[in-house]
């Protein structure tokens, strides 16, 4: 009997040392968003990209920069969304960026990744929170602004 109450404990105790991912963690692809360039930067590619490259620098690490071909894609963040301590190593996440056309730039393509170390390895999807900070952050650098009446 003992023995089964040791088993029962360890399993539990492994359970409560590995955590579940954030609510906000989605298993499934996030997708491609769309951010329309306000009109201070449309049709100027070169001020596009480096207020581009200027706002994710800010708070992320960049891994693959083009201009020529308008993509850019961070590293894997630890942490991402408030995840800290020893469980910020168990959750990452990045973004990245694809301007559709490079010589009329009206918009730009944002993607964010995240995924989750479970036991049996990385699970993929996206974060509904970190997806949201993200199109906040660049769409209030480089998209258009709408009043609030």
């Amino acid at each position: 009997m003992n023995h089964v109450f040791s088993l029962c404990a360890i399993a539990l105790l492994g359970i409560i040392s590995t955590g579940c991912a954030p609510s906000s963690f989605v298993r499934t692809p996030g997708g491609w968003k769309t951010i329309e360039i306000r009109e201070g930067l449309k049709s100027d590619y070169d001020q596009a990209w480096q207020t581009t490259v200027d706002s994710v620098a800010r708070d992320w690490d960049i891994e693959i920069l083009d201009k020529d071909s308008g993509y850019l894609r961070t590293t894997w963040i630890t942490g991402i969304v408030g995840v800290r301590g020893a469980m910020a190593l168990r959750y990452m996440g990045r973004l990245t960026i694809k301007y559709p056309s490079v010589t009329d730039p009206t918009k730009l393509e944002v993607k964010t990744e995240a995924k989750w170390l479970e036991d049996y390895g990385w699970v993929k999807g996206h974060d509904m929170d970190f997806q949201r900070d993200v199109l906040s952050v660049l769409s209030g650098r480089l998209g258009r602004t709408v009043s609030k009446n």
